[in-house]
């Protein structure tokens, strides 16, 4: 049983920092390999799978969840590490790893927080301006998961696909590839539902207490990107960073451009806690702002 009060010590007394790094749909943890070698030896990564996917058993019907659900099967990973943690989640791991940190169960555990187009539709109910691409997301969801409902899996992911990726990326996907996702697909169904399901995301953002990095892609669709924006200015000690030629799988696809990014507000936020800052090659946050290079924003309120 999880120790709320954390009276307990962790079996794990790994003395390096710990990322905790979530992955979005359909992936794995090992989604996030690349991130793992540029932390080198400066921090301890561990890269969950999410429920029903990866090393999991898939889910062979579909079915609802809660967006807490989902971060409860996470609950023993990060009871078995020691010290601070910092969160990264990209896509549904985003949706997760910010479950998470508003939660009272590890809020003081947590030092960072990196959202990478997280899939939160509820942060675009608050003003009437989000309407329609609430709606949009709202639809497009129901596009994939209905065939899913009616054990059409092939359908369901391809509309999956070509929501997030885009019209060519069905044709230029393998078989064996479109294979390994189908018997993941169902699992769908509980996440649109469980990020569907959660309310009150505006107020739980403002209550963040943690320095929190979003990042958005200009490829990728237009709410994915409000989303980002509207919890930057939510979120009291947010920065955003939006990458125009990046798509919605970002984490992937820019590994290299973002991770030095992401280990740099790491850095900072260990720097600001008072701790030790393993990753000696951090910069300073106005520099980067001064070179705009990839368009830094800070957390001042948007106007739309």
């Amino acid at each position: 049983m999880t120790n709320l009060l954390n009276l307990n010590p962790p079996r794990n007394t790994h003395s390096k920092p710990v990322i905790i790094a979530l992955h979005c749909s359909l992936g794995s943890g090992l989604q996030w390999a690349h991130l793992t070698e540029a932390c080198g030896s400066d921090y301890q990564v561990v890269a969950p799978d999410l429920a029903g996917y990866g090393a999991h058993q898939p889910r062979r019907s579909p079915r609802p969840s809660l967006l807490s659900t989902e971060a409860e099967h996470l609950h023993d990973d990060l009871d078995a590490l020691a010290g601070p943690i910092h969160l990264v989640g990209h896509s549904f791991g985003g949706a997760v790893a910010f479950q998470l940190a508003t939660s009272e169960l590890y809020a003081r555990r947590i030092h960072s927080l990196t959202l990478i187009e997280p899939v939160l539709p509820g942060a675009l109910l608050e003003h009437e301006a989000d309407s329609p691409l609430y709606d949009q997301f709202a639809s497009e969801s129901a596009q994939i998961c209905t065939p899913l409902w009616g054990r059409d899996k092939l359908l369901g992911l391809r509309r999956f696909l070509t929501f997030w990726n885009g019209a060519t990326c069905w044709d230029r996907m393998s078989e064996a590839r479109k294979a390994g996702l189908i018997e993941r697909v169902n699992k769908l169904t509980a996440d649109f539902s469980a990020i569907f399901g959660a309310t009150g995301i505006n107020n739980a953002a403002r209550k963040l207490k943690v320095p929190t990095l979003l990042f958005s892609g200009g490829q990728s669709p237009a709410p994915t990107q409000r989303i980002a924006t509207r919890l930057t200015s939510s979120i009291p000690r947010a920065w955003h960073v939006h990458v125009p030629a990046a798509g919605h799988m970002l984490a992937i696809t820019h590994a290299a451009e973002i991770n030095p990014q992401i280990l740099r507000h790491i850095a900072e936020s260990h720097a600001v806690s008072g701790l030790v800052v393993p990753f000696a090659r951090a910069s300073n946050r106005s520099n980067d702002l001064s070179h705009g290079e990839a368009g830094h924003t800070p957390a001042t309120r948007f106007n739309f």
